[in-house]
């Protein structure tokens, strides 16, 4: 019996699920599907997948408002722009930074609303800032 390396054994298994999934849901036979993989090997690999973004501290973050925008500064050692992915959705900030010696993911509550358009985004010497533009109905007075 020839012995399969790990991933013939995985194409196999992949095989017979997507045989499954066209049996129960009565897919001909000759219909042609489709499966796209994607598979990401990060420079530092966790032994679960799951744990590759669990940092080992929190990051302080300093959140500064002004009337018309929100900056978020944080230190991010060793890292460098082109590790970093930053993600805006209403009023939470996701900063995500990987490089081959540490991994970041952070999420920030903002204290309100900001674009999802014009973020800027700077990093020198291992301090991370954004600075997020807010929509005009959430610009008003401090102080």
């Amino acid at each position: 019996m020839k012995k399969t390396n790990d991933f013939e054994e995985f194409l196999n298994l992949l095989e017979k699920a997507v045989n499954k999934i066209a049996d129960e849901n009565n897919i001909p036979e000759k219909r042609p599907v489709n499966i796209n993989i994607n598979i990401n090997l990060y420079p530092v690999m966790a032994a679960n997948p799951g744990d590759i973004f669990v940092q080992q501290e929190e990051m302080p973050v300093d959140i500064l408002e002004t009337k018309d925008k929100i900056h978020a500064v944080m230190p991010l050692p060793g890292m460098e722009m082109e590790n970093i992915t930053i993600i805006c959705r209403g009023k939470s900030l996701e900063i995500m930074a990987v490089n081959s010696e540490n991994t970041f993911r952070e999420i920030i509550e903002l204290p309100s609303k900001v674009n999802r358009t014009g973020i800027a985004a700077t990093c020198k010497n291992g301090i991370l800032e954004v600075v997020l533009n807010k929509p005009k109905n959430e610009r008003k007075k401090l102080g």
